[in-house]
C-alpha cells in the first residue's frame, strides 16, 4: 500500500483506508502498524549510513589499481616505439638499395628506348630519301610510338626536344613525298598505269606510315578526295551554266566517270578499310547537296517555276541515288540528294496528275472483263492502279527519306483519293446499268454488275490498306483519315448499289415468272395432290449446280441466273450475305402473294358483299401452301451446298448461319399458313391456336388482318365473339398510331403496305357498328397516308424510260461507255 518513492502522497492512502465510518472503529491499529513501520524505516536508514562510512576505503583501493593499469599501458607503448625505432635503422638500407635499383633500371631502359628512337629515325631519313615506304613502315611506327608516349614528358631537356623535333619534321617530310608520290600518280607523269612495285609502295608503305597518326591521314584523305573532285568542282560552278539545274544529270554523269575511274585506276593505291571510293561519293553528295539547296532555292523565287525542270532534276536524282545505293549497298551515311526537293514535293505529288491522265485513257480504252477466266474477277486496270499507287508512295517516302512530312503526306494522300474517285466515276459507275434502262440479257448485266461489285470490295479493301501505309508515317493519323472518308462513302454506296441491282433488277426477272404463275393458278381447286407448279418453276429457276460437276460455263443447260452470279462473286463473304438476301426476297414475295391472294377486297361489310374465297376454300389454299413450303425448305437448303467445295463446308460458321436464317423464315411462313388452316369452330380453340403460332402477338390489327385473310365474313356478332375469347390487353392509345419499331407485326414484317392498306380500309367502315367496334374494341385508326401526287408530265417520262432498250454489252463498250465516263 506504502511506496518506496521520493514523491509519495499519503492522502490517498488515507483516502482509501477512512472511506467510510465504520473505518474508525480501527483506528488504534492503523496507529500501531503506522508506528512499527516508521520503525522500520529509521533502522533501515541508519544501515544505509553505516555503509555509506565505510565506502571512502573501497575507492581509494580501486584508484590505486586504475593508477597501475595507465602506468603497464605507458610501458607497453615506450617498449613498441623502441623496437620499431630498431627495425627502421636494421631496413635503412636496403630501401636505399631499392629506390637505387629502380632508378638504374630506368634509366637502362630510357637510354636503351632512346637508341632505338635514334636509330629508327636515322632509318627512317635515309629510307624517306630513298622513297623506300614500305620498309620504312616498322621503324616509322617504333619511331612514333616511342615519341609520343615515351619521350614527350622529357621534353624539357634540349637533347630530348631537339630529336622529338627532328622527328616531326621527319613526319611532315613523309607526308610531302607521299603526297608528291600521289600527285604524280593523280596528274599522270612518268609513273606507268598499273605499277606493282608503286602500289605496293602506296598502299602497304605509304598508307600504313599515314595509319600511325589519325589527324594526318584524315588530312591526307582529304587531300586525295579535293584533287580527285578538283575540276568537278571547277565546272559545275553554281553561278556558271554548266552548275545550273538544267545540267544536274550531267554533274552526275560527271561523278561517275570520276568513280569509274578511280576504281579502275587509283583503288589499288589505298587500303581497302580506308573506302576511298564511299568517301569520294560521300564528299560529292556533300557538295551537291548544297548546290542543290541554292539551285533549287533560286529556281522557286521565281512565280512560275518550271515544273518540267524540277521534274527532270528530281528524276535525275532518284536514278542517280539508286545507282549508288546498288553500287555501295547503302553505305553513304550522307542525307540523300533527293531530301533537298523535299520542300517543293507537293509539285511533285501534283506533277503526278498528268501520268494518271494518261493512265485513266489506258483504262477506259481496255477490255472491262478479264480475257482469261481463271484471273481474279476484278477489272485489271484496279490492280494497275494501286501498283501506280504503291510506286508513288515507295518513291516519295524515298524521298523524305521515311520521315513524317505530315504536309506532303496530307497531299499525297488527297492525290490518290482524288483519283480513287475519278476511277469509280469514270471506270466503275458505267457499269451500273441505270435505272432508266431495261434489263434485256439478265446474265451479262449480272457479270458486269458483279464485276463492279469485286472491283470496288478490292478497292475499299486495299485503301484501308493503303490509309494504314500513311498513317506510320505520320504524326496526324486523323488528318489523312478525313482524307480518305468522302472516297470510302463512294465505294461503300458503289457497293450497296451494285447489290441493289442485283437483288431488285436482276433476280427479280426470274422471280416475276414465278409468281405470276403463283396469281394464275387456279386455288379455287386446289387440289392437294403434289406441289404447285409455281413451286416448280421456282426451283428451276434457283437451280444451283453440283460442285462435283464442270464449271457453270462448260455445262450443257444454261446457268441460272442466281448460280451465275454466285459463281462471279471473288469473295465467299459476299456469296453467303447475298444468298441470306435471295431468302428474304424469296420469303417476302411468298408471303406478299398469299396476302394479296386471300386479302378482302374494299369496301369491306357492304350489304351482300362476298368475299373472294370462303373460309373452307382458304383452308384448302392454306393446306396446298403447307406442301409447297416443304419443298421452299427444300430449295432453301440446296442453295448454301453449292457456295463452296470446302470438306468442312458444314462446320463452316456462315454455312449455319445462312441456313439457320433460311429456317427460322420458313418457320414463320408455316406459323402464317397454320393459322389460315386453323379451324374457327371454337373461338377459345382459335385463341390457344392463335397465340401459341404468333407467340401471344397483341396487335389487334395483326389478329384481325389474319381473320379477314381466312375468308370469315363480315358478320360482327362472329368477329365480337372471336375477340372477347381473345381478350386483348390493347393500350388505351390507337393500334393505328404505333410506330413500327415498337410493333409486333409477325409475317406482316415483311410486307408492311398491305397491313397499313388492312387498316385504312377497316378503319374507313361506314357501317356505325362496325365503325364503334374497329375504334373502341380494337383501338384501330385510320393511319398517315402520304399522297402521291402523279402528273402527266411524269407518267409521259416513264412511258419513255421504258422505251429505251440497251444491253450492258453495248453500255460499257465503244463510244456509249466513254460518253458515260465523261
Amino acid at each position: 500500500m506504502l511506496e518506496g518513492t521520493v514523491d509519495y502522497d499519503p492522502l490517498e492512502d488515507i483516502t482509501n483506508i477512512l472511506f467510510s465510518k465504520e473505518s474508525l472503529n480501527n483506528i488504534d491499529e492503523l496507529i500501531s502498524i503506522t508506528r512499527s513501520y516508521k520503525k522500520q524505516l529509521q533502522e533501515d536508514i541508519l544501515k544505509e549510513e553505516n555503509e555509506l562510512k565505510e565506502h571512502p576505503k573501497n575507492s581509494a583501493e580501486i584508484e590505486a589499481s586504475l593508477r597501475k593499469v595507465f602506468q603497464d599501458f605507458k610501458e607497453t607503448q615506450d617498449v613498441s616505439a623502441s623496437t620499431e625505432l630498431t627495425i627502421s635503422n636494421l631496413t635503412e638500407g636496403i630501401s636505399y638499395l631499392d629506390i637505387a635499383k629502380k632508378n638504374l633500371t630506368h634509366s637502362l631502359t630510357l637510354f636503351q628506348n632512346l637508341k632505338i628512337l635514334t636509330d629508327s629515325y636515322i632509318q627512317c631519313n635515309e629510307l624517306l630519301s630513298q622513297g623506300s615506304f614500305k620498309k620504312m613502315v616498322s621503324p616509322y611506327k617504333i619511331m612514333c610510338s616511342l615519341a609520343e608516349n615515351t619521350f614527350i614528358s622529357y621534353k624539357s631537356l634540349d637533347e630530348i626536344n631537339y630529336l622529338l623535333s627532328s622527328i616531326s619534321r621527319l613526319k611532315g617530310d613523309t607526308l610531302s613525298k607521299i603526297k608528291q608520290n600521289y600527285n604524280a600518280l593523280f596528274s599522270g607523269g612518268n609513273i606507268s598505269e598499273h605499277d606493282t612495285a608503286l602500289t605496293m609502295e602506296l598502299r602497304e608503305g605509304a598508307c600504313e606510315l599515314l595509319d600511325c597518326d589519325t589527324s594526318t591521314r584524315a588530312q591526307m584523305i582529304d587531300w586525295c578526295l579535293d584533287k580527285l573532285l578538283f575540276e568537278m568542282k571547277e565546272i559545275f560552278r553554281v553561278d556558271d551554266e554548266a552548275g545550273s539545274l538544267e545540267n544536274l544529270s550531267r554533274r552526275y554523269i560527271y561523278f561517275k566517270k570520276i568513280l569509274n575511274n578511280f576504281n579502275s585506276k587509283f583503288a589499288d593505291y589505298f587500303l581497302k578499310d580506308w573506302e576511298m571510293a564511299v568517301r569520294l561519293t560521300t564528299t560529292f553528295y556533300h557538295i551537291t547537296h548544297k548546290d542543290l539547296q541554292t539551285l533549287l532555292k533560286r529556281e522557286f523565287k521565281d512565280k512560275n517555276p518550271s515544273i518540267d525542270l524540277f521534274m527532270t532534276a528530281l528524276q535525275s536524282t532518284l536514278d542517280f541515288e539508286k545507282y549508288i545505293d546498288v553500287r555501295f549497298s547503302k553505305k553513304i551515311k550522307e542525307p540523300k540528294l533527293s531530301s533537298c526537293f523535299e520542300p517543293y514535293l507537293t509539285l511533285w505529288v501534283s506533277h503526278q496528275n498528268q501520268m494518271m491522265e494518261k493512265k485513266f485513257l489506258s483504262y477506259m480504252s481496255e477490255p472491262k472483263y478479264p480475257s482469261n477466266e481463271t484471273e481474279s474477277l476484278v477489272l485489271p486496270s484496279s490492280a494497275d492502279l494501286f501498283r501506280t499507287y504503291r510506286s508513288v508512295l515507295t518513291q516519295t517516302l524515298e524521298l523524305i527519306d521515311n520521315n513524317a512530312n505530315d504536309s506532303i503526306l496530307t497531299s499525297l494522300a488527297n492525290f490518290f483519293s482524288r483519283w480513287l474517285q475519278t476511277y469509280s466515276q469514270k471506270i466503275l459507275l458505267p457499269l451500273l446499268l441505270p435505272d432508266n434502262i431495261e434489263v434485256q440479257d439478265k446474265l451479262e448485266a449480272a457479270k458486269y454488275t458483279v464485276l463492279l461489285i469485286n472491283t470496288a470490295d478490292y478497292c475499299a479493301t486495299t485503301i484501308d490498306q493503303l490509309e494504314d501505309k500513311l498513317s506510320e508515317f505520320s504524326g496526324n493519323r486523323e488528318k489523312l483519315a478525313n482524307s480518305f472518308t468522302k472516297t470510302k462513302n463512294i465505294y461503300d454506296d458503289l457497293l450497296a448499289k451494285g447489290t441493289s441491282f442485283l437483288l431488285n433488277r436482276v433476280i427479280p426477272l426470274d422471280l416475276n415468272f414465278v409468281w405470276r404463275e403463283f396469281i394464275n393458278n387456279d386455288w379455287s381447286n386446289a387440289a392437294i395432290e403434289d406441289y404447285s407448279r409455281y413451286m416448280v418453276t421456282l426451283k428451276s429457276v434457283l437451280k444451283m449446280p453440283a460442285l462435283t460437276d464442270a464449271s457453270i460455263k462448260q455445262q450443257q443447260e444454261q446457268p441460272s441466273t442466281l448460280a451465275f452470279i454466285l459463281s462471279q462473286f471473288n469473295r465467299d463473304v459476299y456469296k453467303w450475305n447475298f444468298l441470306d438476301k435471295v431468302i428474304d426476297i424469296i420469303t417476302t414475295n411468298f408471303v406478299s402473294n398469299t396476302i394479296r391472294l386471300l386479302q378482302p377486297v374494299p369496301p369491306f361489310s357492304l350489304a351482300g358483299s362476298k368475299r373472294k374465297f370462303e373460309t373452307r376454300t382458304v383452308v384448302n389454299i392454306g393446306e396446298q401452301l403447307l406442301l409447297d413450303l416443304e419443298l421452299l425448305k427444300e430449295i432453301f437448303h440446296t442453295l448454301p451446298e453449292s457456295v463452296s467445295n470446302d470438306s468442312d463446308l458444314r462446320e463452316n460458321t456462315s454455312y449455319k448461319r445462312v441456313k439457320r436464317h433460311a429456317d427460322n423464315n420458313i418457320d414463320q411462313l408455316l406459323k402464317f399458313i397454320k393459322l389460315l388452316v386453323a379451324p374457327l369452330d371454337s373461338a377459345d380453340d382459335y385463341y390457344e391456336t392463335y397465340s401459341k403460332l404468333t407467340n401471344n402477338n397483341p396487335d389487334s390489327a395483326v389478329w384481325s388482318f389474319v381473320l379477314a385473310l381466312k375468308g370469315i365474313p363480315w358478320d360482327l356478332a362472329l368477329w365480337k365473339k372471336l375477340w372477347s375469347a381473345y381478350n386483348l390487353e390493347t393500350d388505351d392509345t390507337d393500334e393505328g398510331s404505333r410506330p413500327d419499331s415498337n410493333r409486333d407485326l409477325f409475317i406482316f414484317k415483311w410486307d408492311k403496305v398491305l397491313l397499313g392498306q388492312f387498316e385504312n380500309n377497316l378503319a374507313r367502315m361506314q357501317d356505325p357498328n362496325w365503325s364503334k367496334f374497329v375504334r373502341q374494341d380494337l383501338k384501330i385508326s385510320p393511319p398517315v397516308m402520304k399522297r402521291i401526287v402523279s402528273t402527266p408530265q411524269i407518267q409521259q417520262q416513264k412511258e419513255e424510260q421504258k422505251k429505251q432498250s440497251l444491253s450492258v454489252k453495248d453500255f460499257v463498250s465503244h463510244s456509249r461507255f466513254f460518253n458515260r465516263g465523261t
